[in-house]
């Protein structure tokens, strides 16, 4: 048995697999759409965006709209956040990132998380009573005092307030909180009931997104966009589920949110409450819209009286460890999949590897190093097979001359000399088919983390999550395969030996899509496989005399 067949079975399903996921994305069909005027879970239905009805699982209502025309914007800017908000609603219509610029090549253009026009994604939240008249829904017009805000210097907190006053004595404020260095913010509303009759409803919160855009990049197609949502463990809430099945759900505390690669928006209610939380396909205008969201208890205000109830949302970039303090398992959205057990500790890691040296691709390097270091004994295992593998090559091919093209008595021969010389043919592959799982999940680490995007290394790499812009590492790579396979025993089948031969050049070619953080893995990693490879090799070639 050849020890190199396993490996590259291996190593070959992984790449079609990742390819075939890759078809799949391209080729599935389109959702279906629902229409605008049902929905899942008791939700009213209105102008392609639903309003939640204000009775839990009651038939759907109409929901009545305050107001016309699309409102006034209002302009928001903190040091971490770039905002647009309407008076129609109080939505967050546009979110830029000023400090997550779109490339390395545009430092003064910020990434745009949110837009309210084609193919839309906006978020939104209100009122709603028994008495739609009195609790302004996301369709309300507030009114505010300016159309501006900016936060100061030395200002750590800026507070954007909008006013509604409805009929008999109700007035609500929604206020938008926003925080230095942060890209947490707090929604309050205070209810305010002056009038004679009390005031009860519920407060909902929800996004909207519009049909998936194409991914800009091959390895875009394999980091999940979609709506999430936390009921003690992180699900996903594809586009094309909301179509099929809408989630209809009470859940203690959690978070819903839309996910993208690298970035998130969320809604994150109060803890130890129950909600309800529903997704939704319509149709708004030309397009179909998707939307997932939550809805509170009754909140009743006595005559008089006032009130508050809220929540917070989170606005940009996923980094794990402030993710993790927001709210449980927010820090899932990181899309490490199956292999979040490994990549988590492996992140964790590397990040405090890069606080030590501030260079993430210094961080990686060494992070591969103390993987070698971690696997040295199973590594070294597999190199003394391999090199008493090789050195059985003359004895291999003496019974190739033999048998010719009876392979029955040449597997036969090949098993016997195996077990004279007391060789395990599947020594060399075990050990590092026990090292795949920690591969992928590096894998994902560096293609997933935002903590890599645009962080350069040295020299021409200025952006280790994209692909090497002279292919400069992915021939490296390349050069580093054939000089590993060098000191591996050749195979004996001539197909394997042919395709063994093209391999190197043809992950070269692979790999030149990748990001270069994950190329530059490779490349350290085998240059010290190399390393310990020929050493092992050689210290048992001067044991046996050679």
């Amino acid at each position: 048995m050849d020890n190199f067949r396993p490996l590259l079975y291996i190593s070959l399903l992984f790449v079609l697999f990742v390819i075939w996921q890759d078809w799949q994305h391209a080729h599935q069909p389109k959702p279906p759409v629902a229409t605008a005027t049902q929905g899942g879970g008791g939700m009213t239905a209105d102008k392609g965006t639903g309003v939640p009805s204000v009775t839990r699982g009651a038939p759907p209502a109409a929901a009545s709209v305050q107001g016309a025309g699309q409102g006034e914007r209002i302009h928001i800017r903190t040091d971490v956040l770039d905002l647009t908000l309407s008076t129609r609603g109080g939505d967050i219509l546009e979110a830029r990132l000023p400090t997550y610029p779109v490339s390395v090549n545009k430092p003064n253009d910020p990434f745009t998380l949110m837009f309210d026009r084609d193919g839309t994604f906006v978020a939104q939240s209100g009122l709603v009573s028994a008495d739609a008249k009195r609790a302004p829904d996301h369709y309300a017009l507030y009114r505010t005092t300016q159309t501006s805000y900016d936060m100061k210097q030395g200002e750590n907190t800026l507070r954007v307030p909008l006013t509604w006053t409805g009929p008999e004595g109700v007035k609500v404020t929604k206020t938008y909180i926003f925080h230095r260095g942060s890209f947490l913010v707090d929604v309050d509303y205070r209810i305010e009931n002056a009038g004679t009759k009390p005031w009860k409803g519920m407060l909902y919160s929800q996004l909207v997104h519009g049909p998936l855009e194409s991914h800009s990049s091959f390895l875009q197609a394999h980091s999940y966009q979609g709506a999430a949502y936390y009921d003690g463990s992180y699900q996903k809430v594809p586009f094309d589920d909301m179509a099929k099945s809408p989630l209809s759900k009470t859940v203690k505390g959690g978070w819903m949110a839309m996910v993208q690669h690298y970035f998130l928006v969320a809604w994150i209610p109060a803890k130890d409450q129950d909600y309800d939380y529903y997704s939704k396909a319509v149709t708004g205008g030309n397009q179909p819209l998707y939307l997932i969201g939550y809805r509170t208890g009754a909140v009743d205000v006595a005559p008089g009286g006032d009130t508050r109830v809220g929540s917070r949302m989170w606005i940009g970039p996923e980094l794990q460890e402030k993710l993790e303090k927001v709210a449980p398992g927010l820090d899932l959205t990181t899309g490490y999949g199956i292999f979040t057990v490994i990549a988590k500790p492996l992140f964790w890691l590397l990040s405090r590897i890069h606080g030590f040296v501030g260079n993430w691709g210094f961080a990686i390097i060494l992070l591969t190093l103390m993987i070698k270091l971690a696997f040295y004994k199973l590594s070294a295992t597999s190199y003394r097979s391999m090199a008493r593998m090789r050195s059985l090559q003359p004895k291999m091919q003496a019974l190739k001359e033999r048998y010719g093209d009876d392979r029955q008595k040449l597997s036969q021969a090949t098993m016997e000399l195996y077990r004279t010389e007391k060789i395990n043919p599947l020594g060399g592959c075990l050990p590092i088919v026990v090292q795949i799982p920690v591969f992928i999940a590096l894998y994902w680490v560096l293609l997933e983390s935002v903590e890599l995007r645009q962080a350069p290394f040295i020299f021409w790499i200025h952006d280790l999550s994209t692909k090497d812009p002279y292919f400069v590492l992915p021939v490296i790579m390349g050069i580093t395969m054939f000089l590993q396979q060098r000191l591996n025993p050749a195979p004996m089948d001539p197909l394997q030996k042919r395709i063994m031969t093209i391999m190197p050049l043809g992950f070269a070619v692979f790999m030149a899509f990748f990001p270069a953080g994950l190329v530059l893995y490779w490349v350290v990693n085998n240059t010290l496989s190399i390393a310990q490879q020929w050493l092992i090799t050689k210290r048992m070639e001067k044991d046996s005399g050679k």
